[in-house]
């Protein structure tokens, strides 16, 4: 035999190498964070538990009361009573619904660099995970941004006024108005007749530059800009799509503007089990800031020579995956438009 047949193969290393952290970086989800910490402000306790246990129910419906301020009259009360009884309604509550997955070939993991099928299962399902996470990211800036204000009281608002009219319903700052904005904001909460604190704030990317700069020219500077963010408290998220005209775009809002509330089904909830092999649980997810999500197991025998390329692989144990995830993203019940939810631009 000559030597060359033992020239050394290829030189390989072990998984995880930590060389990948930047291909498998995940981005900021303000928004999910934003909604997960803000639910218990929009809604009771008890209502919350009736959205997650509704599985099944024609429909999902949570009372409210309509403001209905009559004038008052200006003379002495009279034998003649005025007629006037309470407005309610119900707000009904919807759904969205996502799913992705994927599949374990156990003879693939074994004949392959990845250390063992537990590496493969956990590194896919962070994959499929941070899709609903994506998707949930997107779908509540969405809602944030169809629940915006398109009116406001407030006379920095309006033709002439300091910031002029809203744009596609969002508050137009000049970049000379940008540093002191958020005090100016206060006051447009203010005219709305929302409090001046416990205001969240996200916005994009961009943002920050102008929050980090402002929040730190303290009492020692000539210029002092950080009073006025006492009351705010600040996040931000890729998904917010900044205007086309502007340097930064962002939402302002009290504190439980926005709630995100899952439920998943009642075989997942009582871990079922089929006499095919399909299993049935939930999982907490950490990512999608605290959800419960619905997981779905399938096991089977299937011919996977072409994908491990062995001939003999063709009785193969496979496991499919699925990860689903149905939730309720709820916005304040609002029948007027100068709601608490602001958009702003910061322009160039």
């Amino acid at each position: 035999m000559s030597i060359a047949n033992l020239k050394r193969q290829n030189a390989r290393g072990q998984y995880p190498s930590d060389f990948d952290r930047q291909e498998l970086r995940k981005q900021s989800y303000g928004f999910i964070d934003l909604a997960s910490r803000s639910t218990s402000s929009l809604l009771t306790m008890s209502n919350i538990q009736t959205i997650q246990n509704s599985w099944g129910a024609p429909a999902t419906q949570i009372p409210v009361f309509q403001k209905d301020v009559t004038a008052a009259v200006e003379t002495t009360m009279t034998c003649s009573f005025i007629s006037d009884d309470s407005v309610a309604a119900l707000y009904n509550v919807t759904y969205l619904h996502a799913h992705t997955g994927f599949r374990i070939v156990p003879r693939l993991t074994d004949q392959s660099d990845i250390v063992s099928e537990a590496v493969d299962f956990m590194r896919q399902y962070s994959d499929k995970e941070e899709g609903l996470a994506n998707f949930l990211e997107a779908a509540i800036y969405s809602a944030v941004d169809t629940a915006k204000a398109t009116t406001s009281d407030s006379a920095f608002i309006g033709v002439g006024a300091k910031f002029g009219a809203l744009v596609g319903d969002t508050i137009q700052v000049a970049a000379t108005q940008t540093d002191q904005f958020f005090n100016d904001a206060k006051s447009i909460f203010q005219a709305d007749n929302f409090s001046r604190n416990g205001i969240e704030v996200i916005g994009d990317a961009q943002l920050p530059s102008f929050v980090d700069l402002y929040i730190n020219q303290g009492s020692g500077n000539a210029t002092n800009l950080a009073t006025q963010f006492n009351g705010f408290e600040f996040s931000y998220s890729n998904s917010t799509t900044t205007t086309a005209a502007a340097t930064s775009t962002g939402f302002m809002m009290p504190t439980g503007s926005i709630g995100i509330i899952s439920q998943v089904s009642p075989d997942a909830a009582n871990n079922r089990v089929s006499d095919s092999g399909m299993r049935w649980s939930s999982e907490r997810s950490e990512l999608l800031g605290g959800l419960e999500i619905e997981v779905m197991v399938k096991d089977e025998c299937a011919d996977m020579s072409a994908l491990t390329g062995n001939a003999s692989d063709t009785n193969t144990l496979v496991k499919s995956i699925m990860l689903g995830l149905n939730v309720a993203i709820l916005t304040p019940y609002n029948t007027g438009t100068n709601n608490g939810i602001k958009k702003f631009d910061f322009l160039p």
